[in-house]
């Protein structure tokens, strides 16, 4: 059982360029008791000589994420049961590791390590100096292979610096939510902000993260959040994998002149996401600015409304239509020509559809109708091995050999980490696997 906690108290040494820093409590403590703007500074001196800070831990997870899924281009995402895992404390002395599958591609430099910078910029968003931490990285998520690895440690470090800039972690608790990955709070609880997802938030939490007035409709956006929100667009990460990455579920994003929102789309249970990755490939270029043709625009624009039906209606009888693209799967095929055959595979094998994640290489098949009778749910994982086999097979074909993970869309995005999720492996050789 992994919780946010907190243990004995220990001396953390401070950086002596720190002291240029004053913290807001500093600041009022200083308005109120008519301290001069020196006397401050002074005061955060000594206090970054000899501060005692109370020793906390946080434990975080941030799901995968699919962009686009044919023709949502940049705008949709859905978050998939696969989690990549951060564990921050404080520390006297600076320290990174990473672990997993998917880490040998993760930078190891502090100042390029994503995690680090969410940390860093959580940190920096309450007015607070950017202390010594330990920060320990699990990575299920395959990293730079299209399902939104980099994103999701940005996310991860961001929501654990938030978590440890809150001086009541108890207040994380949430009451009566469940779900197969039990958690503490969701990133939208932790900082206060989501008018439809709202738990009620420390005072440290409420002053750091001021919430917004109700009247976003159904947007996910406000105060803390949204600057996260931005942050990571202004990256150039693609929203696809952003917004759900933060909110969970199936996402679309929005972009106006004061910024982007996120949407939240109904979602059916009974999904099952088939991922096919590749060994040993790096995700796509994005697709360059440049004109639209007319008649594309208005292509992918029909396909996404039809899109959205499905979810919105649970009837996904033309879900493989409503996955065709003009835009970004010919990009994408330009990239890696093997994409557009292991679709059909899928397809072929009983998928109701199948698509590139994000820009490539990988690529996801949706199985829809699964359910709780024991025999309805033996007919459907042979259904799930058979589009699975089809799409190894065809990849083998193609001189692409991968693997498969198989697992339902994620109805929460980035929170504390309450229950690990439980993972099986088949016995095809560990290239099917299942995250339960």
């Amino acid at each position: 059982l992994f919780q946010a906690q907190a243990s004995a108290p220990c001396r953390i040494a401070m950086a002596a360029s720190d002291a240029s820093t004053v913290l807001p409590e500093v600041v009022e403590f200083g308005q109120k008791h008519g301290l001069s703007s020196s006397a401050q500074m002074e005061l955060q001196g000594l206090m970054n000589a000899s501060i005692t800070l109370t020793q906390k831990k946080v434990t975080v997870v941030v799901p995968a994420t699919v962009a686009n899924l044919g023709p949502g281009l940049e705008t949709c995402g859905l978050a998939v049961d696969i989690w990549d895992e951060f564990t921050v404390e404080y520390s006297e002395h600076f320290h990174l590791e990473a672990f997993g599958d998917y880490s040998a591609d993760v930078p190891r430099a502090t100042d390029q390590n994503l995690a680090v910078l969410g940390a860093k910029f959580a940190f920096e968003a309450s007015g607070r100096p950017f202390p010594s931490l330990r920060i320990s990285c699990t990575h299920n998520i395959p990293y730079k292979q299209g399902l939104g690895g980099p994103s999701a440690s940005f996310v991860g470090g961001y929501l654990a610096g938030s978590v440890l800039c809150s001086e009541e972690l108890s207040s994380l608790v949430v009451q009566g939510e469940k779900s197969e990955i039990g958690r503490t709070g969701s990133l939208a609880d932790v900082l206060g902000q989501s008018p439809i997802h709202r738990i009620p938030s420390s005072a440290a939490v409420a002053a750091a993260f001021p919430v917004p007035p109700a009247g976003h409709g159904a947007s996910e956006r406000g105060g803390g959040l949204d600057t996260l929100l931005q942050q990571a667009i202004s990256r150039g990460w693609n929203p696809g994998n952003v917004c759900p990455a933060i909110y969970g579920a199936l996402q679309i994003g929005t972009g106006s002149s004061t910024g982007f929102e996120s949407h939240r789309v109904p979602m059916p249970n009974g999904l099952v996401c088939v991922l096919w990755v590749p060994g040993n490939l790096n995700e796509g270029e994005r697709l360059p600015k440049q004109a639209v043709d007319r008649k594309a625009a208005i292509f992918n624009v029909g396909r996404m409304a039809l899109l959205t039906n499905c979810f919105c209606t649970g009837n996904f009888e033309m879900f493989s239509k409503a996955t065709e693209d003009t835009l970004a799967q010919p990009h994408c095929a330009s990239q890696f020509p093997f994409v557009t055959s292991i679709c059909q595979a899928a397809v072929d094998a009983g998928a109701s559809g199948a698509f590139a994640c994000g820009y490539g290489p990988s690529v996801m098949a949706l199985i829809t109708g699964r359910t709780g009778d024991i025999l309805a749910q033996s007919s459907f994982e042979d259904l799930e091995r058979a589009v699975a086999k089809a799409m190894l097979s065809k990849a083998d074909e193609v001189g692409q050999p991968g693997r498969i993970l198989i697992a339902k869309p994620a109805d929460v995005g980035a929170h504390v980490l309450a229950q690990k999720s439980e993972l099986a492996s088949s016995a095809d050789g560990g290239r099917i696997v299942y995250f339960q």
